[in-house]
């Protein structure tokens, strides 16, 4: 790969690689080594590619190999994850980045809360705006098992946003401060 078209794709498609990293492993410096990873092997191997799509695709399907080689590790399975990012931290950044509403980095922080199977899911159907096709090719699932995850996802945030209203509902009446900023989801 030449060097000029490598530093075209680095600056252009590290961020998305470090988010699809981050929203897997909800951890700064494992999202960066997994961004490390990705990039020394496209550096490497060079890949001849048909389009952009398919290098967007390519990058993520190894971001998500990556992070799955990271958490396969025995010393992965017994370690907790004491660096985990605060969801909310990561809204309030988000919010700076895109100077959107308060909304959108309160949802991105409840995505933020559920479990990792359904993060990667979520983040590449709304955020990316892949169809259900697309995202089982590029994570290796059938169609059915990413629906199935985007439903349960769904249903754990509307789960998480119906427990909320109830308790600010609660909280008005009392005069409490009620934002539940836990990841109960």
């Amino acid at each position: 790969m030449e060097e000029e078209r490598y530093i075209e794709i680095v600056t252009t498609y590290s961020p998305m690689v470090y988010r699809v990293a981050l929203h897997d492993c909800r951890n700064h410096a494992d999202a960066e080594d997994i961004m490390q990873n990705v990039l020394l092997r496209l550096y490497r191997f060079g890949p001849r590619f048909d389009s952009e799509e398919h290098l967007r695709r390519w990058l993520i399907q190894v971001t998500v190999r990556e992070s799955r080689r990271l958490f396969a590790k025995p010393f992965r399975k017994r370690e907790e994850l004491f660096e985990e990012i605060d969801p909310n931290v990561m809204a309030a950044g988000r919010r700076e980045e895109t100077s959107d509403s308060g909304a959108d980095g309160t949802i991105l922080a409840d995505v933020f809360c559920l479990p990792r199977k359904y993060r990667v899911v979520i983040y590449l159907y709304y955020y990316e705006e892949y169809s259900v096709r697309e995202i089982a090719d590029i994570l290796g699932k059938k169609e059915s098992t990413v629906q199935t995850e985007l439903w349960r996802a769904r249903q754990k945030l509307k789960q998480k946003w119906k427990g909320e209203t109830k308790h600010e509902t609660a909280g008005k009446k009392a005069g409490n401060k009620t934002r539940s900023d836990d990841c109960t989801v």
